[in-house]
């Protein structure tokens, strides 16, 4: 599905809606990354999505949410200590989103566990999170397709599969060649996106800590001379 990146034909999406809500992985753009995208409650999307990604069981994945009642409902939500010097974490959440941030928080009894088959046993695993990634993103079209759904989406970024271009281009007509064969079931394409991925706050034991410097301003969060700890793409 091709749409303008500004959302003005988000009609489009219409069928993008109906065939998350029927379990089907896609691709979606979103203010950092492309990502892989299900429905959260769909086991068999689930699966799905970590065989796309090759990505082992106990890969995090991220949440998108369509706002802050969504963060709430599936998570504890933000500390309410204060870092001396910084304000409430979640009066500076409110100020970064949304945007090109993940927030690591501790997960709430809704969030559902990951049921997973596993490699060797062959036996489905069910593991409860105890942290998620969360993501209010700022973009049009990932705006619109959230707003047509239920619940937010389990995300994973889409990694680079161009090796002449940098990590941050994505191109999708690549990854429709790379995943169409391997069950991905539609990709919102919205043209070449040449974006750094979200920057990685962790709050899950209270003071933040950076754990990607990204496209968002860390600078909020932590002293501009934190080093981050080393990430995965799973946050897109």
């Amino acid at each position: 599905v091709t749409l303008e990146a500004d959302g003005s034909d988000d009609w489009r999406l219409d069928d993008v809606a109906d065939a998350i809500r029927a379990g089907g992985v896609g691709i979606i753009p979103t203010d950092s990354r492309y990502a892989f995208v299900v429905d959260l409650e769909s086991r068999d999307g689930v699966q799905t999505l970590y065989d796309l990604k090759g990505a082992g069981n106990s890969k995090p994945l991220s949440i998108l949410c369509r706002g802050f009642s969504d963060i709430d409902r599936y998570t504890q939500g933000f500390p309410d200590n204060v870092v001396a010097g910084r304000q409430q974490p979640f009066k500076l959440a409110r100020k970064c989103l949304p945007g090109p941030y993940t927030f690591i928080l501790n997960a709430g009894k809704d969030l559902p566990k990951v049921c997973l088959v596993d490699p060797r046993s062959k036996a489905k695993n069910c593991k409860v999170r105890k942290t998620v990634g969360v993501r209010v993103p700022n973009h049009p079209v990932t705006q619109a397709l959230l707003a047509r759904l239920d619940r937010p989406l389990l995300c994973g970024t889409v990694p680079n599969l161009d090796e002449t271009y940098d990590d941050d281009n994505q191109d999708p007509v690549l990854m429709l060649d790379e995943y169409e064969r391997k069950g991905l079931a539609f990709l919102v394409d919205v043209g070449v996106m040449h974006n750094p991925a979200s920057t990685v706050i962790d709050l899950s034991s209270g003071s933040p800590k950076l754990i990607r410097r990204g496209a968002g301003d860390a600078s909020m969060w932590v002293d501009e001379d934190e080093d981050p700890t080393l990430a995965s793409d799973d946050e897109a």
